[in-house]
């Protein structure tokens, strides 16, 4: 092969033209030609970024695990910027309203302040549940002096159904009927065991009301979540007052994950006896389950993958491994009108674009494989050319995403939930097939190794594009060292 090359390259003007030939031939031009699969997208017109949940579509048609073959083009075929952007876990907050018990608790007039070291009389159940709270007072006649001084809280349902304490994050107030408008500021202290107390905060309240009787309020106090039972509630300004209702506040945070997408695979049977299931390479999978026809089924059942192992020869071919992912039994068993069936199982994110099911036992079972995964966001860069067209598809290309921060630098995780939706006309996409058939592998195969020989012979024509011009050189050299 080399001396056919030495003989095709015996001018500098035909050795460049092949290398020039041969460089074309081995680096296709990454223009909007070339795609099997296309999607119209449509933004608005005041929107300088969008964002889009990309279709499950385009996971089934792409070509590449990282989805490296996506692309977005603009109405003249212009390349527009674009990133890929996992999804973040959003956060949900449940706020839970506690019943809370008030004691009223009295003092002399004049005597406010010393009330918190006055001696109270306190009755408890076994549970430790308030029944009465009262203060001792030093005699008949000062105890008809006693006016209201402060306000002893209990939090009912404390503690959830594990057992677990309950943070208080506020507690709302409700006036008596019949009471307008009021204005005060309160003192908060907070204790679990009635004996020793704690200063939590202290908050200005008020509500007031016109001739229409509508009332503007601030009923809430805000505090640090905090774990108690008891409060105690006294007055630094205005007049004290029993509450018609306070209820307790306590807000808990939970992880929200984005929803996943999910496909069904039909299986076919190998001539192991093994199920295969075809799929495609660029599908994350995160969450794997089965799907039964029948009404009672029980399959134990290990799923994987089949991965190449090198062989030592060049000329051989591939050796193949099989790698478990997931040791389980799925089943449905319908008992007494109620039925039970497995959920999906949670595995490490795989790509692959065949799925292997060896059962553990001999069955006639052949469920379908449901596979679920989260789809990313594309976020676009609208330069006012749309529509534009997300192509994707195409083998042996290199990736074109670029960062979230290069798309959209100094937003923030909100300011990007918040980013308007691109629409998709999936009607105007290919048909995509649910994972690509033997022949189109096979192409992609021979696509590969006819590149391979491309750049073989691009290294061996550059070789002895060298070796001419070394040995013209030379030449050239010896004849101008020779006596005239």
């Amino acid at each position: 092969m080399l001396r056919a090359v030495l003989r095709a390259v015996r001018s500098p003007a035909a050795a460049a033209l092949l290398l020039a030939g041969a460089c074309h031939a081995a680096a296709p031009a990454d223009g909007a030609a070339g795609y099997s699969h296309a999607i119209q997208l449509s933004v608005s017109k005041d929107s300088g970024l969008a964002a889009l949940r990309l279709p499950q579509q385009v996971y089934l048609g792409s070509r590449s695990a990282a989805l490296d073959d996506l692309r977005v083009f603009d109405r003249k075929g212009a390349a527009v910027p674009f990133a890929l952007l996992a999804p973040p876990v959003q956060t949900r907050t449940t706020v839970t309203d506690l019943p809370v018990r008030i004691f009223p608790l009295k003092s002399a007039a004049g005597t406010a302040a010393d009330a918190a070291g006055t001696r109270l009389d306190i009755r408890t159940d076994g549970s430790g549940r308030l029944l009465s709270v009262a203060s001792s007072a030093a005699s008949p006649a000062a105890a008809a002096r006693e006016t209201l001084s402060h306000l002893i809280l209990e939090i009912d349902g404390a503690q959830d159904a594990r057992g677990v304490a309950r943070p208080v994050s506020a507690l709302r107030f409700e006036l008596p009927p019949g009471t307008p408008s009021y204005s005060a500021q309160l003192w908060l202290e907070t204790s679990n065991d009635l004996q020793h107390w704690e200063p939590s905060c202290a908050a200005e309240l008020s509500w007031l009301s016109n001739a229409d009787a509508e009332t503007l309020s601030n009923s809430r106090m805000a505090l640090q979540p905090t774990h108690f039972r008891y409060a105690r509630i006294s007055w630094r300004s205005g007049t004290p007052l029993e509450f018609a209702r306070i209820v307790a506040e306590s807000a808990s945070t939970a992880e929200a994950a984005p929803p996943l997408d999910t496909l069904l695979l039909q299986p076919s049977v190998a001539k192991n006896g093994d199920l295969v299931y075809r799929s495609s390479i660029a599908i994350p999978a995160e969450r794997i389950g089965m799907a039964f026809g029948a009404a009672n089924a029980v399959f134990p059942v290990t799923l994987g993958i089949y991965e190449p192992v090198p062989s030592r020869h060049r000329r051989h071919q591939p050796e193949w491994r099989f790698v478990p992912v997931l040791n389980t039994t799925f089943y449905r068993i319908s008992q007494q009108g109620v039925e039970r069936m497995s959920g999906d199982a949670a595995i490490a994110e795989t790509h692959t674009d065949t799925w292997v099911a060896k059962a553990q036992q001999a069955s006639a079972q052949q469920p379908a494989l449901r596979v679920s995964w989260t789809p990313s966001t594309l976020l676009l860069l609208a330069n006012g050319n749309g529509p534009y067209q997300l192509k994707f598809g195409r083998a042996g290309v290199q990736k074109a995403a670029l960062q979230p921060s290069q798309i959209a630098p100094g937003f923030s995780a909100d300011e990007l939930r918040a980013l308007p939706q691109a629409h998709a006309d999936l009607s105007t996409a290919d048909a995509a097939p649910g994972a690509p058939s033997a022949p189109a592998a096979a192409s992609t195969e021979s696509g590969a190794t006819g590149r391979t020989m491309v750049l073989w012979a691009v290294l061996l024509a550059g070789i002895a594009l060298l070796a001419y011009f070394v040995r013209t050189l030379l030449r050239q050299m010896n004849g101008s060292q020779q006596p005239k």
